[in-house]
């Protein structure tokens, strides 16, 4: 099994790091009355948020019959919603509860949300909800208001360094290079799914040389889309540079543009300008169905909007 199975925490003592968050949780879930049915929990991708979901499972004795995950940036209109709804009013199958979890719930639309929220207001007694995004700021205020929030954040790099040699301890992997320990702390932007997911690439891998070739290849497309972004930002590149750039990105295109959109969006935090905005506007729009064809065209569109 891949590393980020094996090593999922089962509880909260075994979530490293978010301190805080674990403290919070505890003290809700140890409650003799009156705990929360509504969980949101935010931050950036890799930083544990569908991992707390699995905790949460585990601390209601949710039984796996009676554990639900829909990714509502493919299932994200009302039938969605109204499915979970109907199915909420049976009794579950094995435990105590039911533990409904909306993965990118940011993606639901607009009708979407408010039927969630009608659910969320009123839930029956056997039903909870962990909602999980990295862009809270498109739910409704009311959505938000009807749950418990915790927000995940990123790895300092000595807690990510930590945090691997943790891993490769219990795999009992010896001498592994440190070079490349700090290499994968250095690429992963503070993500330990990231860092894990990297470490599993090379762990078997006994050329060290090798082994940092290969972690190089897995950040080619960050590489690039920040190349593409600095290209499209300075307004003057051409279009067949960033074309070139375009046939190096690999990836789903949807985890491709939700980097672009992370980009624009520190972007225009730091400048606040109109053509920032327009940008992100762009980048805003799904590309689950168009794939690849779908993305290139909103590079494009960006390209045109700040070209001077």
């Amino acid at each position: 099994m891949p590393l980020h199975t094996i090593y999922r925490p089962e509880n909260l003592e075994g979530l490293v790091g978010n301190e805080s968050t674990v403290e919070s949780l505890t003290s809700v879930l140890n409650r003799e009355h009156d705990v929360p049915h509504s969980f949101l929990f935010t931050g950036p991708a890799g930083t544990g948020k569908t991992t707390c979901a699995h905790i949460l499972k585990n601390e209601l004795n949710c039984a796996k019959s009676d554990f639900y995950i829909y990714n509502t940036a493919n299932t994200r209109g009302i039938d969605t919603i109204r499915e979970i709804i109907d199915n909420s009013h049976f009794m579950p199958m094995a435990g105590d509860v039911k533990l409904i979890v909306l993965e990118e719930c940011h993606g639901l639309t607009g009708p979407a949300q408010e039927s969630l929220l009608v659910i969320l207001e009123q839930p029956p007694e056997h039903v909870y909800f962990a909602l999980c995004t990295t862009e809270p700021e498109k739910l409704k205020p009311t959505i938000k208001r009807r749950c418990h929030s915790y927000e995940l954040k990123l790895f300092s790099l000595p807690q990510v360094k930590k945090f691997l040699k943790g891993i490769l301890e219990k795999e009992e992997v010896k001498n592994f290079s440190e070079e490349a320990i700090t290499k994968i702390a250095d690429v992963c932007n503070g993500s330990p799914g990231k860092a894990l997911n990297l470490l599993d690439t090379i762990i078997d891998i006994g050329d060290n040389d090798l082994a940092l070739k290969t972690i190089e290849d897995a950040t080619v497309s960050e590489a690039n889309i920040a190349e593409i972004a600095r290209i499209l930002l300075s307004g003057r590149g051409q279009w067949k540079d960033i074309a070139t750039k375009i046939k190096g990105l690999t990836g789903e295109a949807e985890s491709l543009r939700y980097a672009f959109l992370g980009y624009f969006q520190a972007v225009l935090l730091n400048k606040g300008t109109s053509d920032i905005a327009e940008v992100l506007m762009i980048f805003c729009d799904p590309v689950m169905y168009s794939g690849k064809p779908g993305l290139t065209t909103e590079i494009f569109f960006a390209y045109k909007a700040l070209l001077k």
